[in-house]
């Protein structure tokens, strides 16, 4: 907030603006409110406008805004809004300096200018194409519709599903039981029965498509559309789309809905519609009846409405996170379905990992719902009036495609010990192989089996240590045959010896497990943030080796605080004296060289 002396000073637009005077408002835009607001006249590229200087509530915590007091003084130029609000810089990592508000002003000026300048001279042209999809959502009367599906490079029909009474328009591709599943976890209704079914369709552009969205003021006429398609799509689907236009006769009730997408960038599309629909006669006009689809011919009066389109598809939304689009059509086995494992299916998903395989024999209990990603809405299952424990791996598949419909996910409810030939063979046409068993023994047999397999993928095997000690995740078979799980248990003399895991924070020997109701009751005493931090450090690990960029076999780990287990009476081992610098730097050296599964040497 500014002090009194400030909002009676121009923070040194005097030498910006000509003509400067404070005023009350901008009357072309709803934004606000602003304490402060200026008018200046200013010379951009030898054109003199009104430049409208605002500075919000809270101003100089947040930039300035700046207006064209008319928005079409200079023409239709990127980062110019409707309301002649001109966007010079994002918000985001944005630092301002609250004790220089008159530099704030005049650095905020400074790009204003440079954004209407670079408009002018079209140095910023291509941003029209980058920009196109929020353009469009500026038009007038425009209509949000949803889309499940990612367009492609090739001319398709599409399924447009209309709620009548609220206009509510979702397209998809395709009839199958992933897109059914889509519907009803997005919408919470039987979509396909209560929505009334329109066709559509989808016309690509071709690669480097020079497209200009229309202006604020004035939308395209069909002739401008039709000449835009006819310009900038490819032979191949010309002569689709002509073989589909061939076929259409409309009718007065019809409506017509059409999406084009862009290619802008490798396995990214601009992807926006138009809705044609009251169709009329046009008066002293003789037509046939019924009428030409208008990208044919136009012999009929209509509405044209613009489209935006609101992406549901998992292609579009990974681009949101790290762009993860090459994690899609991988698959994940996860062994075990703990408080580790589980949140590491979660992560993979969010990660994009498109596909799963659970492999666990327990149910979800009450004991651990406050370490676990399952929660109490999957303990139980009701049938026939009665109560069921609910296995793990069948809360789980039911959680993660609750949050992430597009997800293909099967499970084995058995020991993995017990699998038979076929079920391992699902197992190892997998392209990574997580256990998180908690079961040295069992992942040891696991270990043995694995390396001797020629067939097996990647292998990481991750586990926490008690108390908050930390966590570990071992990646194997990764690329190289050199390190495995076995090496962590391994005496460097003689290999006939099984000793105690050499990763672990806690020093050999010692027990910490705790029981609460008797031998039923038993576990090993770890937090909820303990389980989540390894998990992260897990799922990175597969995430790089998925991605191709870990090409060794490395042992990470993360180190928590030691106090709870020495007031416990408990010891920890040498390598917790490791820095964490030392811990990475030495994440291949766990490596033994007779080793009797790997034989690092």
């Amino acid at each position: 907030m500014l002090k009194q002396q400030d909002k009676e000073n121009y923070f040194g637009l005097e030498g910006l603006l000509s003509s400067l005077k404070q005023i009350s408002s901008i009357h072309s835009s709803n934004r606000g409110p602003f304490q402060a607001v200026f008018e200046g006249v200013h010379d951009v590229e030898g054109k003199e406008v009104i430049i409208q200087v605002a500075l919000p509530e809270r101003f100089p915590t947040e930039k300035p805004m700046l207006f064209l007091k008319d928005p079409k003084s200079l023409g239709f130029l990127p980062h110019l809004e409707k309301d002649g609000f001109i966007c010079y810089s994002h918000d985001e990592g944005l630092l301002l300096d609250e004790s220089n508000p008159s530099g704030i002003v005049k650095e905020a000026f400074k790009r204003a200018d440079k954004t209407l300048k670079d408009g002018l001279n079209q140095e910023n042209d291509d941003e029209f194409l980058n920009e196109f999809e929020v353009l469009w959502s500026r038009q007038e009367n425009k209509r949000e519709v949803d889309c499940l599906f990612s367009p492609g490079d090739t001319f398709e029909e599409v399924r447009v599903l209309l709620d009548e009474s609220s206009n509510k328009t979702i397209i998809v591709n395709k009839q199958d039981e992933k897109t059914s599943r889509h519907l009803n976890v997005f919408y919470k209704r039987n979509v396909e029965k209560e929505f009334s079914l329109y066709k559509g369709i989808h016309i690509p552009f071709r690669k480097n498509s020079k497209v200009k969205p229309p202006t604020y003021w004035s939308f395209w006429s069909m002739k401008q559309l039709r000449e835009i398609v006819s310009r900038n799509i490819t032979s191949s689907t010309k002569k689709q789309l002509q073989s589909h236009l061939a076929k259409m006769k409309i009718k007065n009730q019809d409506k017509l809905f059409l999406f084009f997408s862009i290619p802008i960038r490798e396995g990214e599309r601009v992807f926006f519609g138009v809705l044609l629909e009251n169709f009329k006669r046009k008066k002293h006009l003789k037509t046939p009846y019924p009428f030409s689809h208008p990208l044919k011919k136009i012999q009929c009066s209509f509405s044209m409405i613009p489209l935006s389109v609101k992406r549901h598809n998992q292609e579009y939304l990974l681009n949101r996170t790290q762009g993860q689009n090459q994690l899609m059509g991988k698959k994940a086995v996860l062994l075990g379905l703990g408080s580790l494992g589980s949140r590491i299916a979660m992560e993979l998903a969010r990660a994009g990992v498109t596909s799963f395989l659970f492999v666990d024999n327990d149910v979800i209990d009450i004991d651990n719902i406050y370490r676990h990603e399952l929660g109490g809405n999957s303990l139980y299952v009701r049938s026939n009036d009665k109560y069921f424990k609910m296995s793990k791996t069948e809360a789980m598949k039911r959680k993660l495609l609750e949050q992430f419909p597009s997800l293909d996910i099967d499970y084995e409810m058995t020991d993995v010990l017990e699998l038979s030939e076929e079920e391992k063979q699902n197992i190892l046409n997998s392209d990574i192989i997580i256990s998180a068993l908690g079961s040295s023994t069992v992942e040891l047999a696991l270990n043995k089996e694995f390396y001797g397999r020629k067939d097996s993928p990647p292998v990481l095997y991750t586990w926490i240590d008690p108390m908050g000690l930390g966590g570990h995740a071992l990646l194997t078979n990764n690329k190289s045959k050199k390190g495995c799980f076995r090496c962590l248990f391994t005496h460097i003399q003689d290999n006939s010896i099984l000793i105690p895991n050499r990763a672990s924070f806690a020093a050999p020997n010692e027990v910490f497990i705790k029981t609460i109701a008797g031998c039923d009751s038993v576990f090993t005493p770890y937090g909820s943030l303990d389980a989540l931090q390894t998990a992260v450090l897990a799922s990175r690990l597969a995430v790089k080796s998925l991605q191709g960029k870990e090409i060794g076999n490395p042992l990470l780990s993360w180190k928590g605080e030691a106090d709870d287990v020495l007031a416990y009476g408990k010891a920890v081992s040498t390598r917790y004296s490791f820095t964490t610098e030392q811990l990475y730097e030495s994440r291949y050296k766990y490596q033994v060289e007779n080793c009797p599964v790997c034989g690092s040497g």
